[in-house]
């Protein structure tokens, strides 16, 4: 998956500094060589490391020195069951994320806000612009639109490329997520993702010609303009609360 390690002490001392204290329980993603599980067997006393490569899974705790707290976990992050992983959740959750893969982790961990207390995670500088980028912005994408539905993220600070081994050909940042109340009945946001999904397909198009409903063009500007939303607007403009008022506009028996 081309993971970049992480060696800088500093990075990684601040990336366990803001994790909150509670609960006293971290499932760390790829933990590699380590160098962020012992920070955080420092301070909390149940780690579980899930980690995809097997020789690296292996390896872990005797490079650690076998500590107690630790539960290495070979598996991918992907694929195993998060509600085994996070038994009496939710946990708090941190890693370096392998870049290649980091856009549908951080979007597996919006689908399940439930099970996440916090979490802060290393990704590629653009992944996680996107990731935080509000209406208006002209990063904001569709991944912008599911980390709003369900957590607040927040961009702490960015990491050159020297900080890890081998160095990757991009800038790095740790982002900070930490869940929202719910906004609306799953349905609602699954709804909501759904039309934002499309219009995200025809990001320069105007929201009501990116929406491809099989109504009458004047019907779509209607109930749109009768939300109290621009119809000139582009998908990268709404707020997901915009989102959840065309779900609810534009219900699911209303065909695409």
């Amino acid at each position: 998956m081309g993971q970049h390690f992480l060696h800088d002490a500093r990075i990684a001392r601040s990336i366990v500094a803001a994790l909150p204290g509670e609960p006293a329980r971290v499932v760390e993603i790829g933990p590699g060589h380590g160098a962020l599980t012992q920070l955080l067997l420092a301070r909390y006393p149940r780690v579980r490391a899930i980690e995809l490569d097997g020789a690296l899974a292996r390896a872990l705790p005797g490079r650690l020195g076998y500590p107690a707290g630790l539960e290495v976990v070979a598996a991918d992050v992907l694929e195993v069951d998060l509600d085994e992983l996070t038994p009496g959740g939710p946990w708090l959750w941190a890693g370096n994320l392998p870049y290649s893969v980091a856009t549908p982790i951080v979007r597996r961990l919006a689908d399940r806000p439930e099970l996440v207390a916090a979490a802060v995670l290393m990704v590629q500088l653009e992944v996680a612009q996107r990731m935080c980028a509000g209406p208006g912005h002209a990063e904001r994408g569709f991944l912008s639109v599911v980390i709003e539905s369900a957590v607040h993220a927040e961009l702490l600070l960015e990491v050159p490329a020297g900080c890890f081994s081998p160095p990757p050909r991009v800038i790095s940042a740790v982002v900070l997520l930490t869940p929202r109340p719910p906004v609306a009945p799953r349905a609602a946001v699954e709804r909501a993702r759904e039309l934002a999904a499309i219009a995200f397909t025809k990001r320069r198009k105007k929201l009501v010609n990116a929406i491809p409903l099989e109504l009458p063009h004047g019907e779509i500007v209607a109930r749109v303009t009768a939300l109290g939303l621009d119809p000139g607007a582009r998908p990268q403009d709404l707020s997901f609360a915009g989102w959840l008022a065309l779900g609810q506009a534009f219900p699911a028996g209303e065909r695409i």
